[in-house]
């Protein structure tokens, strides 16, 4: 197992104010403050010379994602890999935090926090927000070791977080669905993503290579929003799973009125937008087998009933009928 930190901590109060501030601190859809929140990991990761940021009472000595990284050599596709970083992980944390979970229709790095040793008593907001800044981090180790790009394999996150609306805090930093209210934090990858190759020459990565990632990922997102077709951008950011218009016009820095004229003079308006958005991630939950209540929560519904009668009014038919019509099955009126 790698060495822990021997480093006397930081004042409980000081290593405390990263996660609480965090969660206080990131404006909904505010991707600089995002950049920011992973900057401040970065160096309290190296002033504390513990990757943990002294969030964890299992301090992880500086180097730790070196010797992660290593045990990668060999891998022959993705779920190896995944594996390989869970198994690692909880060796280093001392429980069964993280497993993997593949299944016909999705490939799952499952996160659960219960009983891990947060370093700190406070709102579990805190706690929240360490974990989903977690999921960031793990998403881009695992883009940084496959030959092709990872990202258009993501399906779906999963958060504790209670709530629905809009992609919030460091939630802002997925252009997936998430969903909220789960039992523990989840990456879902299609299932073709399992067999995703791995460079036979993969070297090793620091904690500082995987921030450099997650920073060039919020400025390459920055730059395309200040320069892109905005129904293009509307159609990404709806397709990523975040459907309110001002969370839209604050993610491409406008106010909601002038997104609405730069649209119009495109001939598009927002609601269709939207409209059209949900109806294709629809059919494409249904197709995958979702059930229709899960569909609802995942797509911010407040019920199944109401998620039915949106789908009819856009497809004519509700959920069960176009699932049976996929299936060549008669139809029936069945919701």
């Amino acid at each position: 197992m790698h060495p822990h930190a021997t480093r006397p901590p930081l004042p409980a109060d000081r290593a405390f104010r990263a996660a609480p501030a965090i969660s206080a601190a990131v404006p909904a859809d505010a991707e600089p403050v995002i950049a920011r929140h992973f900057r401040m990991l970065l160096q309290l990761s190296i002033e504390t010379e513990d990757e943990t940021c002294q969030l964890s009472r299992r301090p992880l000595a500086r180097g730790t994602t070196d010797f992660v990284s290593e045990t990668l050599a060999g891998a022959r596709d993705l779920e190896e890999v995944m594996r390989r970083i869970a198994r690692a992980y909880n060796l280093l944390h001392g429980g069964s935090f993280n497993r993997v979970e593949r299944q016909a229709d999705r490939l799952v790095y499952r996160i659960d926090d219960a009983g891990f040793p947060f370093a700190f008593d406070a709102d579990p907001d805190a706690a929240t927000t360490v974990m989903e800044g977690v999921l960031i981090f793990v998403h881009s180790m695992l883009s940084m070791v496959v030959s092709s790009p990872l990202d258009p394999w993501l399906r779906m996150v999963a958060t504790r977080r209670p709530g629905t609306g809009a992609a919030d805090g460091l939630l802002g930093y997925w252009h997936v669905p998430v969903r909220r209210h789960a039992n523990a934090y989840l990456l879902e990858y299609a299932p073709g993503a399992a067999a995703l190759g791995i460079p036979p020459d993969l070297g090793t990565f620091t904690s500082q290579d995987v921030y450099a990632r997650i920073l060039a990922t919020i400025d390459a997102r920055q730059a395309d929003a200040a320069h892109g077709d905005p129904v293009a951008q509307v159609r990404s950011l709806l397709g990523g799973g975040i459907t309110d218009q001002a969370a839209i016009a604050r993610r491409l820095g406008l106010s909601v009125a002038t997104l609405r004229r730069r649209l119009a003079a495109q001939g598009a308006d927002f609601r269709t937008l939207r409209a059209e958005a949900l109806a294709r991630r629809a059919t494409v939950l249904l197709a995958n087998g979702r059930a229709v209540p899960d569909i609802a929560d995942t797509l911010g519904f407040c019920d199944a009933r109401s998620f039915s009668r949106a789908f009819k009014a856009w497809h004519a038919v509700t959920p069960a009928q176009y699932r049976g019509r996929m299936r060549g099955e008669p139809q029936n009126n069945e919701a």
